[in-house]
């Protein structure tokens, strides 16, 4: 009877010890970068602020929204987390594994139907989209849809925050323009 209660008394204790572990592990996102790295993460409503898809005229204002940079876009680990991210959310499913799409658009070209910004790209993982892009904001934190964009980036199709006017432009006058973001756009 002791030897059990002995056990028993050890298991709760381990239990009492790993617990506060594991909760510092999900409060970084399950991530092993730093908490440090997640400090200087774009604010969300700064996020919030960027109109939907690109839309011709948008006000001026917009500016300092659309160009918000990637804080992971040079950093190989997080690009390295950004695809475990990518395979392990299933988004090769619709994306397909090299990114050049199935049933979901292709990442890798440089035609964006709700913007290919890196902001545009969190907003449109965050957030989702009609026709079948789900919002990830509850199962994802804000720290890995950053790397998830990351990765995307590093496919290469994605415009940069340095040309950030040319998603106020859009890639082609009047196409692959998407029609919530049309709506938008007329006077």
């Amino acid at each position: 009877m002791d030897h059990c209660a002995a056990r028993a008394g050890m298991g709760m204790l381990a239990f009492a010890l790993l617990t506060p572990l594991s909760g510092c592990r999900a409060a970084q996102g399950g991530s092993s970068m730093t908490a440090q790295s997640t400090m200087n993460l774009p604010a969300e409503s700064a996020a919030g602020a960027v109109p939907l898809g690109q839309l011709a005229g948008a006000p001026a204002e917009t500016a300092t929204s659309l160009s918000i940079a990637n804080p992971y876009e040079h950093n190989p680990q997080a690009i390295q987390a950004g695809r475990q991210l990518y395979l392990q959310m299933n988004c090769a499913g619709c994306h397909a594994y090299n990114g050049k799409g199935n049933m979901g658009p292709d990442l890798t070209d440089t035609y964006w139907r709700y913007g290919g910004l890196p902001v545009q790209i969190y907003n449109t993982i965050h957030d989702g989209r009609p026709q079948g892009m789900p919002a990830w904001k509850r199962a994802l934190p804000p720290d890995e849809i950053w790397k998830l964009v990351a990765y995307i980036q590093s496919l290469g199709g994605t415009v940069s925050v340095s040309n950030y006017e040319h998603a106020r432009q859009g890639d082609r006058p009047g196409d692959l323009i998407a029609p919530e973001a049309q709506a938008e756009a007329q006077p």
